[in-house]
């Protein structure tokens, strides 16, 4: 008989921590991108390494295409223009839409309502003693 396994050894498994971070990436990431493109036109490449440097290296998105196109098909961004990136390339660059400001609005609003509910569970009738 093979050995059961072990929960810890599968991170993307659900019921642990680190499919627990895995799930709520995926739950903010359109949040994220729509604020990056809030502020300034980028192209895909970008995007990744902007997260992973603003969130001290905590942040990562792999495969970013599927979220620029998910919301390229729902209106949030658009493609714009090839030009020319820092790096001499001609890039595909991204901007946000009348209607990505509307729904990023609406994100950070139900995101800082959800994360300060959290917030007073958690820290509800706290005294000394804490996790």
């Amino acid at each position: 008989m093979g050995r059961k396994p072990n929960p810890l050894d599968m991170p993307e498994r659900s019921g642990s921590a680190a499919g627990m971070e895995e799930n709520m990436k995926k739950a903010v990431a359109e949040m994220l991108v729509l604020f990056l493109l809030n502020e300034r036109d980028m192209y895909i490449g970008e995007i990744p390494e902007e997260l992973e440097k603003r969130s001290g290296g905590t942040f990562h998105i792999v495969f970013p295409y599927s979220v620029i196109y998910r919301m390229v098909k729902f209106d949030y961004i658009e493609e714009l223009k090839k030009r020319i990136a820092p790096d001499g390339r001609k890039r595909q660059y991204y901007g946000i839409t009348d209607t990505g400001r509307a729904y990023l609005k609406e994100l950070y609003e139900v995101f800082m309502q959800f994360t300060g509910g959290i917030n007073t569970i958690l820290h509800f009738g706290e005294k000394e003693e804490s996790i």
